[in-house]
């Protein structure tokens, strides 16, 4: 329990140093929740509009296949009314919209994270060269020193 507390508390002092990978999480969770619930309504839109022909996993896989423009042409709409037309492309240009919005989320989650990898990876390099130059000044020291005891200098 002890390792859980503090794991806990190591990783919520990582993301507070980190408050833009935090916000691109955020923005990538609504974005994706946003996606899911619009395509679990318009499934069960046309679930409840077609319960004869379509069972609400067959509405699922449709919407999601048209919303991704793959479009298999596995399933097709039946009813070739104005209405449907005008459901099929509405659904399909805000789908591509929130498949679009989930996917810049993930490339600016990549990109903050990158830039703080930078950011770490900068410190890491600095503090090894103060370390390095710490070290050189002691070792010049020692063997001024060391010279200086062999010439009888005190």
């Amino acid at each position: 329990k002890q390792w859980y507390q503090r794991r806990v508390a190591i990783t919520a002092g990582n993301l507070k140093r980190m408050p833009d990978v935090v916000e691109q999480m955020i923005v990538l969770w609504v974005s994706l929740l946003f996606l899911c619930s619009y395509l679990l309504v318009m499934a069960t839109l046309m679930h409840l509009q077609n319960k004869e022909n379509d069972s609400f996993p067959q509405s699922l896989y449709f919407y999601v296949i048209t919303m991704t423009t793959v479009g298999f042409g596995d399933i097709t709409l039946i009813d070739h009314s104005y209405l449907a037309l005008i459901r099929v492309l509405f659904v399909f240009c805000v789908g591509l919209v929130l498949v679009s919005l989930v996917f810049n989320a993930i490339r600016e989650l990549a990109a903050a994270y990158q830039r703080r990898l930078v950011e770490v990876s900068q410190r890491i390099a600095m503090k090894t060269l103060a370390v390095a130059k710490q070290h050189r000044l002691k070792h010049s020291n020692a063997i001024d020193s060391g010279e200086e005891k062999l010439m009888g200098v005190d």
